[in-house]
């Protein structure tokens, strides 16, 4: 068989495997969500110039051994056109595949010269730096019952889902009503901080907590907290029903101190109206008294609030969509977290050069066994 033939046949079997190789190598980076970068991309070059060797070399080695006085062995057979009648044999047709598998082997091995490595930071990794302060509302309009049972239960419910769902983070709380309270300072004893949550009821913090609404003071105390922490991340998450009628802190001027302190303030208006169902007692049979009452929402303030220190507005009309609201403020955190730490680097060197080591073995086994050439 001439050279240029069996270079076009190992050409085309090398496509073959190197396409397969591909399908296999791309389904597993897509289907891992894998985000690979290239430490050294400029070794692809090496790529073609290595190739154009190989088969330059080839073509000559070819020609030499075509020519007279060859020092090769041959086989000489008087009556060649009929050898060449006769049926082809599996060896015959596969008698390039040694050397596909060595230039698919040498293009694995360039590939893997380039350093592809893995970018991500594994959930194995232990990252820490987030400091988050919960901040909820307390004033009575919390006792509306347009969120099942309560606006307050249903609050409660969800940040104690949010705690068992965060691991490194130190929490902290602190309720508000007509006056702020810190509850607990940031800590990582979540044990303590969920019997906290539990045990707040209206009128918890005094006798007139329905009377007023301090959002501004309810996010100073959080700020408070924040103001001297060293974490890399520190957010507040505020949960509100109402507008700002009582405290000592305009909101606004509380927001542009978050931004100061790179604090990121979430904000959650919870209700659907400012009408909203409440029981206003019971009647002569012991039967509850459901009146409806207005609770002036004020979602322009939070708004501001939340965009004055770079976070996110949520309205929660219903407790699917508060439960919604704090599963996005989840993804954004651990976002956050990631990078805040930084990335990892993973080397798949190996990934790509163990299989190309195995193609060479396997290429040196069939070369001197089942497609060995004579003699």
């Amino acid at each position: 068989m001439s050279p240029t033939r069996t270079v076009l046949r190992t050409s085309a079997m090398s496509a073959v495997m190197l396409s397969v190789a591909a399908v296999v190598y791309g389904y597993i980076v897509a289907s891992k969500g894998w985000r690979i970068d290239l430490a050294k991309p400029w070794m692809l070059l090496t790529l073609p110039a290595a190739l154009a060797a190989f088969v330059a070399g080839w073509v000559v080695l070819g020609r030499r051994d075509a020519g007279p006085g060859a020092s090769a062995p041959r086989l000489f057979v008087s009556r060649g056109s009929d050898l060449a009648k006769l049926p082809r044999g599996w060896k015959t047709r596969f008698a390039e595949l040694p050397a596909a598998l060595r230039v698919c082997a040498l293009c694995l091995l360039g590939v893997a010269m380039t350093r592809p490595q893995r970018v991500d930071a594994p959930e194995t990794l232990e990252l820490s730096g987030i400091d988050i302060v919960l901040v909820m509302d307390m004033s009575g309009s919390m006792r509306a019952q347009d969120l099942t049972p309560t606006r307050l239960a249903a609050a409660k419910e969800v940040i104690d889902n949010f705690i068992t769902r965060r691991r490194t983070d130190r929490i902290g709380f602190v309720v508000f009503g007509r006056e702020a309270f810190p509850a607990l300072a940031p800590t990582l004893d979540y044990q303590a901080l969920r019997q906290t949550v539990a045990s707040m009821e209206i009128g918890v913090l005094s006798e007139e907590s329905h009377a007023g609404t301090a959002i501004g003071d309810g996010l100073g105390a959080a700020l408070n907290y924040l103001r001297r922490s060293d974490a890399r991340s520190k957010v507040v998450v505020l949960l509100t029903d109402g507008s700002n009628n009582s405290g000592h802190l305009d909101p606004d001027h509380a927001a542009r101190f978050a931004e100061s302190l790179r604090v990121k303030v979430y904000t959650v208006l919870v209700g659907q109206s400012d009408v909203a169902p409440i029981t206003t007692g019971q009647d002569f049979f012991g039967r509850a008294v459901v009146q409806q009452a207005r609770f002036p929402m004020d979602p322009a303030l939070l708004q501001r609030i939340a965009t004055t220190s770079g976070a996110q507005f949520f309205r929660a009309s219903d407790k699917a969509a508060l439960e919604q609201a704090f599963h996005t403020i989840l993804d954004q955190l651990e976002r956050s977290r990631i990078a805040d730490a930084g990335v990892r680097h993973t080397e798949l060197f190996a990934f790509i050069a163990a299989p190309a080591l195995l193609l060479l073995a396997l290429e040196l086994l069939l070369s001197a066994t089942l497609l060995r050439r004579f003699p």
